[in-house]
């Protein structure tokens, strides 16, 4: 497996752009969204002197098809008030530059905004939002969509604001994940009514009412661990879910858990492989995996990197446009005790799943955490991961590919490193565990990736400082045509300003 990164100066229009390139990647120069704003606005929002620096917690991208260089990043930023909407991160020049918009309403007057949220676009150029609300009191899902992410009139939610989750869930609902395909939304949840429940909610009317709820399994199950359930599309209107059922755990949260894939093609009514596991779902992997360790504190703990707790799990799922292959990631400790992250392949033969042997995604030797994942049109798998160095206390964001169906990996660069903050630091408080949330967040168009991590920020200049904040980054790169990455490479070293750091 190939290790390196690469940085590239690219001379156009005033624009300087980083690249990281191996086999074929062209990953552009992360981007410290709050570093990118104004700095009237950095300044009068108080993003450098307020208490709080945890900015980049749980951040989300969403891209408009119809126009890529409208973009939006979601973060725990600044939640809803009385007068103002939520915080969204909004860019129109391709993540250029970005600016604050407090347009995101509260559902209703009581329903508090944001907790867990992701966004995305249809093919129309709508923006759906998938958030849980009102947490302060009681948790439920909302759904919103937009044709104008700055505006707060221009938003619609699903039943005048009234919860999307089923009524038995109502007050127990946690971490929706959104998928929209055509005028289908799908939004998946986590329902703690009654034991620990994974189910999708359906819109077949752009998300004007929901008419379908149900288990995407045999219904809900004693675990030890938060499922994070995540869901993915194909072109066809196929839903593919993926969650981890932790069935043992010792007090400091080493958990055993096993790990389901699921798939409708019928909108969600039903679920094809309930048969396939007493669970239901195909049972992609198992073994033991450190995460939600509610005896851990800020001072011993066996958190991701000593300062992020997981309660979202370690899993991810994308599939090709027309089914034929699905992808999901999931994570375990290997033969030497180190939590890592792992592809399973899954290949469509008639209407069944045949799943091929998993295989290694994250770097030895380090502790991985926050698989994204999506597939190029050209069929390239894109994996997003962290990996913490113990030694120098960094954090790796890392970029890696396939371009043989998950078989092995071309590239695996270092996109971003950062050493974490303290939480205190981080949050004001000492009660918080998570500086990075339970996510991050990976998408497409085309064979253009797009995504969404948490990072120390790297910006001080114009009077902006976010050396000392955790920032969301926006992500971007593609893997082109052969013909394509030949002559701009060329071009690159042509200009003499290509260099290579190996690691």
């Amino acid at each position: 497996m190939m290790r390196c990164a690469l940085n590239a100066l690219a001379i156009g229009v005033g624009l300087l752009v980083s690249f990281g390139a191996a086999a074929g990647l062209i990953v552009n120069a992360p981007i410290d969204v709050i570093g990118n704003l104004s700095a009237a606005q950095f300044t009068s929002l108080g993003y450098g002197t307020d208490a709080y620096k945890d900015w980049g917690n749980e951040p989300s991208v969403a891209v408009n098809p119809l126009n890529p260089n409208e973009i939006v990043v979601s973060s725990f930023a600044y939640n809803a008030s009385a007068t103002t909407g939520a915080n969204i991160f909004y860019s129109t020049n391709g993540g250029a530059s970005w600016t604050s918009q407090f347009s995101v309403p509260r559902p209703s007057a009581s329903v508090g905004i944001p907790n867990d949220w992701t966004f995305s676009y249809d093919n129309t150029g709508v923006l759906h939002a998938a958030v849980l609300g009102g947490c302060d009191s009681a948790c439920n899902i909302y759904h919103g969509r937009t044709t104008d992410p700055t505006s707060q009139a221009a938003w619609t939610w699903t039943g005048g604001g009234t919860p999307i989750n089923t009524a038995l869930s109502r007050n127990e609902a946690d971490q929706p994940w959104l998928a929209v395909q055509g005028g289908t939304v799908f939004v998946a949840y986590d329902d703690f009514h009654s034991g620990t429940g994974e189910r999708v909610a359906v819109s077949q009317n752009n998300g004007a009412t929901f008419t379908i709820d149900n288990p995407i399994n045999k219904g809900a199950q004693s675990s030890s661990v938060n499922p994070g359930t995540r869901i993915a599309t194909d072109d066809l209107g196929n839903v593919y879910s993926i969650m981890g059922v932790g069935t043992t755990n010792s007090p400091d949260g080493v958990h055993h858990v096993d790990y389901y894939l699921n798939r409708s093609r019928d909108n969600g009514n039903t679920w094809d492989f309930n048969g396939s596991s007493a669970i239901g779902g195909i049972l992609l992997g198992s073994g033991t995996s450190q995460q939600l360790n509610n005896a851990g504190t800020q001072a011993s703990n066996r958190w991701f990197a000593g300062v992020n707790d997981l309660r979202g799990n370690v899993t991810a799922v994308a599939a090709n446009s027309d089914g034929s292959r699905v992808y999901a990631l999931i994570g375990h400790q290997d033969a030497s005790g180190i939590d890592r992250i792992y592809l399973v392949a899954l290949r469509a033969v008639g209407a069944n799943l045949v799943a091929s042997p998993e295989v290694a995604v994250s770097v030895p030797g380090q502790r991985a955490a926050f698989p994204s994942i999506t597939v190029l049109d050209n069929g390239t798998i894109v994996i997003m991961y962290d990996a913490y160095d113990s030694g120098a206390n960094k954090v790796d964001v890392h970029i890696a590919t396939s371009t043989d169906f998950g078989a092995s990996f071309d590239s695996d660069i270092i996109a971003y490193s950062f050493v974490p903050l303290s939480l205190v630091a981080a949050t004001g408080g000492t009660d918080s565990n998570r500086e990075f949330g339970d996510f991050q967040y990976l998408t497409s168009i085309g064979d253009t990736f797009y995504g969404a991590f948490a990072g120390l920020g790297d910006v001080n200049a114009g009077g902006i400082n976010t050396t000392a904040l955790i920032d969301p980054f926006f992500i971007s790169g593609t893997v082109p045509e052969p013909a394509t990455l030949a002559l701009m490479l060329g071009a690159l070293l042509g200009f003499g300003f290509l260099r290579r750091r190996v690691h």
